[in-house]
């Protein structure tokens, strides 16, 4: 029999046989794509969680951060959210910070958060000077340009906020009753800054009646192998609290993996159900046609025949319910995005669910694998079938 033609029989064994029972292999081929769906998320969530979370503390621009005493991941993390933090340092402090030898840039900030007039939500405003242009070179403007002087009622827009209030240049804004004019639009950054409304550092430590009064300071030093004694000399400071970015993200990504092992144990749940769906399917299969398969192994066919036939039932099984799954995870992207962000503390900016094909491909050819080990067995059962006792009716 040539090749083309025993193609053609397996595949025409295969499709009858599942049509046969259509409400049973539609459920089947809908487990193993929701299946397939689940593991492409949690994978593109395992990702992009941590591609953002990387992308938010490099475009900060420094490695330390130095607020005033308190728990110092609350801190960090309030300031990747965007949030208001109740701890402040005098400005003294940031004087003394750049004096340091160790120290290449340092910036200085003083962050609050509105509620805006339903109280649902917050408005992020931020003091900055001209250091923080200083310590994120990738920051440009779209439109516009920096604050014309320190003491101006002038305000710089993240993307984000320019867009949500439809707001140009020479447009005003109010802060706090105060009114001020759209000086800036920075570019897309997909971070919480596009998000935020910048002022001058002054002019908002005045506004929120907290003069000679900051929120953070960010630091990067010539080279951190002497970030040791410099954060040592730093605790001499009374009321001071001292954070490496780096262990922000360490203690965020292993408190990440709790939860992605808790997903993925909820997946694999879900795919061993697949495929026991899949194993099912092929194994009442072998049952119901085993006196054709009788009859064709009379008429000369081999056993390892028999197992083809019965093996690519489990093949079109899967290869169906991958793509149903790829569907489904490209149609549920944004939905499973809204469950991270709505289930978990801390969230970064951007894209935390990251779909690449990739992602999706990689999934997919898990299951399909994974789907014909489950299929083995039924198979080799068939292959194994007796032409006596199957045209006698035997089992």
């Amino acid at each position: 029999m040539g090749l083309a033609r025993r193609l053609r029989m397996i595949a025409s064994w295969a499709f009858q046989a599942l049509a046969f029972h259509r409400t049973r292999t539609l459920l089947t081929i809908a487990a193993v794509g929701l299946a397939t769906a689940l593991v492409a998320s949690i994978l593109g969530f395992q990702a992009g969680y941590r591609q953002s979370l990387d992308h938010n503390i490099d475009s900060m621009g420094y490695q330390i951060l130095v607020t005033g005493k308190g728990c110092p991941h609350e801190a960090a993390t309030l300031i990747l959210r965007g949030g208001s933090i109740p701890m402040y340092i005098r400005e003294e402090v940031f004087r003394h910070i750049v004096e340091q030898p160790e120290v290449k840039d340092a910036t200085r900030f003083f962050m609050q958060a509105v509620p805006d007039r339903g109280g649902s939500s917050h408005q992020l405003h931020v003091g900055i000077d001209e250091s923080f242009l200083a310590l994120k070179p990738g920051v440009g403007f779209q439109r516009g340009e920096w604050f014309s002087g320190a003491l101006a009622d002038e305000a710089i827009l993240g993307f984000n906020v320019a867009e949500y209030l439809r707001l140009g240049i020479g447009d005003t804004i109010g802060v706090k009753g105060r009114s001020f004019s759209v000086r800036g639009i920075l570019d897309k950054l997909g971070t919480q800054d596009d998000g935020t409304v910048f002022l001058p550092l002054e002019v908002s430590q005045d506004l929120f009646e907290r003069r000679d009064r900051l929120t953070g300071i960010g630091i990067r030093l010539h080279d951190m192998s002497d970030a040791g004694p410099f954060i040592d000399r730093l605790y001499d400071i009374p009321s001071l609290q001292v954070v490496r970015m780096s262990q922000v993200q360490g203690t965020i990504l292993n408190i990440l993996r709790g939860v992605r092992a808790l997903l993925l144990a909820f997946g694999a749940v879900c795919l061993v159900a697949a495929l026991m769906g899949v194993f099912s399917v092929a194994l009442i299969t072998v049952n119901e046609r085993i006196p054709e398969m009788g009859v064709l192994r009379a008429l000369g066919y081999p056993g390892w025949t028999l197992f083809q036939l019965v093996w690519a039932e489990s093949l079109f099984l899967s290869l169906a319910g991958v793509i149903v799954g790829a569907g489904l995870t490209l149609a549920l992207r944004g939905a499973a995005e809204w469950a991270v962000r709505s289930t978990l503390t801390f969230v970064p900016a951007g894209t935390v669910v990251a779909v690449t094909p990739e992602t999706v491909l990689g999934s997919g050819a898990a299951v399909v694998g994974l789907c014909l080990a489950a299929g083995v067995y039924p198979a080799l059962k068939s292959s194994l079938v007796s032409p006596l006792t199957s045209t006698r009716g035997g089992a």
